[in-house]
């Protein structure tokens, strides 16, 4: 039988060594959430508004990223980045699809 008082430490510990998800956009943290498909989500649309208002600016330095982080914080993974100076001037890229590249 388990007690209660190290069952609910060890739960507490579990819930505390999660890997993250880190928005980072010029320097700044801006978001952590915890690792899951909903979070990834969330990140990507909160990049994208940071990338339409970094362009509607005009930067053309500095940049979006959204990293993994492990639990420890020793690890970290870039997921996803943007930098405002690869844009030259684009208004964004578009994927083809299969039908339109077979076109070309």
């Amino acid at each position: 039988m388990s007690h209660l008082v190290w069952y609910t430490v060890r739960m507490i510990m579990k819930e505390e060594s999660k890997r993250t998800y880190e928005l980072w956009y010029l320097g700044d943290r801006c978001n952590s959430l915890v690792v899951c498909r909903d979070s990834l989500n969330k990140m990507l649309i909160d990049a994208g508004e940071l990338m339409y208002h970094g362009r509607k600016a005009g930067l053309t330095s500095g940049g979006i990223e959204i990293c993994c982080v492990s639990a420890d914080g020793t690890e970290k993974e870039t997921v996803w980045s943007h930098n405002h100076a690869d844009d030259k001037g684009s208004k964004g890229t578009r994927v083809l699809t299969y039908e339109e590249s077979m076109e070309r």
